[in-house]
């Protein structure tokens, strides 16, 4: 699992890097006149890849915007609950995404990009992949409130103390 994450890190600082870069020298050349068409379509297919492999890396340090003003004030076992039943909603939103992106994908194989000859699924593929990671994500998260249940310790209700261990992993 470590070595997934250290795998998603490299490819979304990787593409990261190319997105601004890509971007930047576009804005510049188009200034001295000279337009890159297929800068536009590169940079929309590396920012699917970014946003969907980057909110997995997120998920998994607790990153992700969340309100918890009214549930800190709830005991531990009915913060577990809670967070035990949202959980298992988004695994279930992740695994509809996967199956029907999936189907987007295999779907828009044929299409292409406007300017780039290589098939638009390239992009419709980044959704189930991010959400195939996120999946695995919330399983792990559904596991832990499924063993504080059973164990009565509610000390890993907090979903960015349940990957504590990715968190050293993403320092590296």
């Amino acid at each position: 699992m470590k070595r997934i994450i250290k795998i998603e890190k490299y490819f979304v600082v990787t593409m990261l890097v190319l997105l601004i870069l890509l971007v930047f020298f576009s804005a510049v050349f188009r200034w001295f006149g000279v337009s890159i068409a297929w800068s536009v379509d590169t940079a929309q297919m590396l920012f699917a890849w970014v946003c969907f492999i980057g909110s997995d890396l997120a998920l998994r340090q607790n990153k992700h915007v969340g309100i918890n003003m009214l549930t800190q004030h709830f005991p531990p076992a009915v913060q577990n609950g809670l967070a035990l039943a949202l959980n298992i909603i988004m695994l279930a939103f992740c695994c509809l995404t996967v199956v029907f992106g999936t189907n987007l994908a295999i779907v828009n194989y044929k299409r292409m990009f406007n300017t780039l000859p290589i098939s638009y699924s390239l992009v419709t593929s980044a959704g189930p992949v991010g959400c195939a990671l996120m999946a695995s994500t919330f399983i792990r998260r559904i596991i832990q409130n499924v063993h504080n249940i059973k164990a009565k310790d509610y000390s890993q209700i907090h979903f960015m103390q349940v990957d504590e261990d990715i968190k050293e992993e993403c320092k590296a």
